[in-house]
């Protein structure tokens, strides 16, 4: 649990141990998925999905688009902000062993 106030972009910490853990995860057992979610589903747990495709290369833009195709009406415009400003370091830069990247 990871909690951060409703609406609001996650706290630093928070962001680095969420990478930290897929990092981990997909390391440990590639190809694995990981299941992310909050009360509502549309804010805290598409930020740190976005803030994981963007880690791993996708644009902000297309991380949003990718997110509401699937969850509409996902993030606020507090969070969007915040999506459009964040810089990766390119924590999640590696693909499975085929050379594939996978997201569903």
């Amino acid at each position: 649990d990871w909690p951060f106030d409703d609406g609001a972009p996650p706290p630093g910490q928070i962001v680095d141990d969420w990478l930290n853990l897929l990092k981990t995860k997909f390391r440990e057992e590639p190809g694995c998925c990981v299941a992310v979610h909050c009360v509502a589903g549309l804010g805290r747990a598409p930020v740190l999905v976005a803030l994981a495709l963007i880690e791993c290369g996708m644009k902000y833009e297309d991380a949003v688009q990718f997110i509401r195709q699937k969850r509409r009406g996902a993030f606020n415009s507090k969070q969007l902000l915040y999506l459009e400003k964040y810089r990766p370091k390119m924590r999640l830069r590696f693909r499975d062993a085929n050379g594939h990247c996978c997201v569903q």
